[in-house]
């Protein structure tokens, strides 16, 4: 799980208030494609010549070495992560990690299924189940601790948690993708702060406009009270550009927030089929010949090439 790169992991947390605007196939999308942006192809003359041989593998005849490692934790109790990848999770869940019952690299899992055809050797995910909501109970029924601690607060209390659980992450990985569950409780709070920036995939609707615009304005006040935490891209989702609605909801968007917008990722079968099939939509569409795929392409583009 080691990583090539000199640089701190950029960790990003996929939010959005709103259920059902694709954060979790966005977060996947995210998460592998910029693992796939981490290999490269070895000729075998040059095998010898590789950093660290143990990055290197072998698929469809050809060699490829892994210049980084992609995390992605599921911070939503449905699971949805590891499932959309076809891991099986087992006994390991981030609220156990959160507890302190399991380490992290007890936790983590590897995603590679090159044996069904689909090499992911470079990307990692810790799971979530219903583990999770009870962890999250049991924290935070602990209400004297942060006071006992110095903290000022819980949310700066479980920040502090985050910090001494997955700060390690940062050594081993690239890039660290965070998969937040709708809503804003205290564990939430906590994950927006632990990242350097966030995410928002938006659906061209006013409830979902509506959430996102709380999503910012708590991202703004975080900010005006000394937090670091950014905005990195706000990502339209389930367009429809013919559909009036969502133009003029696209419109505003770019109104509103200009380059923080993301090129938006249109309404498609393929993204729908992918997790039912338990991959991503690079593994269903190869070639990228679908305009739902290119546009999650360059979303992978725009963190990569910063």
């Amino acid at each position: 799980m080691a990583s090539d790169k000199e640089s701190p992991a950029k960790t990003l947390a996929v939010i959005n208030r709103k259920g059902g605007v694709g954060k979790t196939t966005t977060a996947v999308s995210l998460a592998h494609g910029l693992s796939l942006k981490l290999i490269r192809r070895v000729k075998s003359r040059d095998i010898g010549r590789v950093p660290d041989p143990g990055q290197l593998f072998r698929h469809g005849g050809r060699y490829y070495y892994s210049e980084g490692h992609v995390l992605l934790i599921d911070f939503d109790a449905q699971g949805h992560c590891a499932r959309a990848l076809g891991v099986s999770s087992g006994e390991a869940d981030v609220g156990e990690v959160l507890l302190g019952r399991q380490s992290l690299s007890q936790a983590v899992l590897s995603a590679d299924r090159s044996s069904d055809g689909y090499p992911r050797p470079n990307l990692w995910v810790l799971p979530a189940s219903d583990k999770l909501e009870a962890a999250k109970e049991s924290l935070y029924s602990q209400s004297l601790e942060y006071v006992i601690a110095g903290y000022g607060s819980k949310v700066q209390w479980l920040l502090a948690l985050l910090r001494r659980r997955f700060n390690v992450a940062h050594e081993r990985f690239a890039y660290i993708i965070l998969d937040n569950a709708p809503g804003l409780d205290l564990l939430a709070q906590a994950v927006y702060q632990f990242a350097d920036a966030v995410v928002v995939p938006v659906k061209p609707d006013y409830l979902s406009m509506a959430g996102t615009g709380q999503n910012l304005d708590y991202i703004r006040d975080m900010q005006s009270r000394g937090g670091d935490t950014a905005v990195h891209s706000i990502v339209p989702t389930f367009c429809m550009e013919r559909q009036r609605l969502d133009r003029e909801m696209l419109a505003a968007l770019h109104e509103k927030h200009g380059q923080l917008v993301s090129e938006p990722i249109p309404r498609s079968q393929i993204v729908a089929e992918a997790p039912a099939y338990q991959v991503t939509v690079f593994e269903i569409d190869p070639h990228q010949r679908n305009p739902a795929t290119v546009a999650y392409q360059n979303l992978v583009n725009r963190v990569y090439d910063e």
